[in-house]
């Protein structure tokens, strides 16, 4: 897997209002870090590092997967 393929697919369906796509790739992302996975770059802020990447990956991907099972 390519977790920053599947972070910019993700961010590209959000943005489409794709909620399928974008339900796939939370799912896909948040399995991959769940099983140790690196993280994608999730933002161009220099200061943060592996783990800061690492948690905003995974609470944009529950709250994404939280507000679909919500609708």
């Amino acid at each position: 897997m390519d977790p920053q393929a599947t972070w910019d697919e993700l961010q590209d369906a959000i943005h489409r209002g794709d909620q399928e796509i974008t339900h796939e790739r939370a799912l896909s992302l948040l399995g991959w870090l769940a099983r140790g996975g690196f993280p994608p770059v999730t933002s161009n802020d220099p200061n943060m590092d592996t783990d800061a990447h690492r948690n905003a990956a995974k609470e944009c991907c529950r709250k994404i997967l939280w507000s679909m099972a919500e609708a």
